[in-house]
């Protein structure tokens, strides 16, 4: 999981019988260009994506126009 520091959320979401959604197995390595589909999967079970302030070529805009596609 990433950022590591996510571990412990991780497990209790586990233990609670949470569920972990995911394209990718766990252990998978956090790479850069995994990070538009994980997105996708959190605005397709959003209600609504609000984006404040965001660069033209950033993570949040590929979200932004995920969540439009959608």
């Amino acid at each position: 999981m990433y950022p590591a520091s996510n571990k412990k959320l991780f497990q209790d979401i586990v233990q609670t019988k949470g569920l972990i959604v995911s394209d990718y197995p766990i252990g998978t390595k956090p790479v850069a260009g995994n990070f538009p589909a994980r997105n996708r999967i959190v605005s397709g079970l959003s209600d609504g994506v609000l984006i404040v302030e965001a660069a033209k070529k950033s993570g949040t805009m590929i979200t932004a126009q995920t969540a439009l596609d959608q």
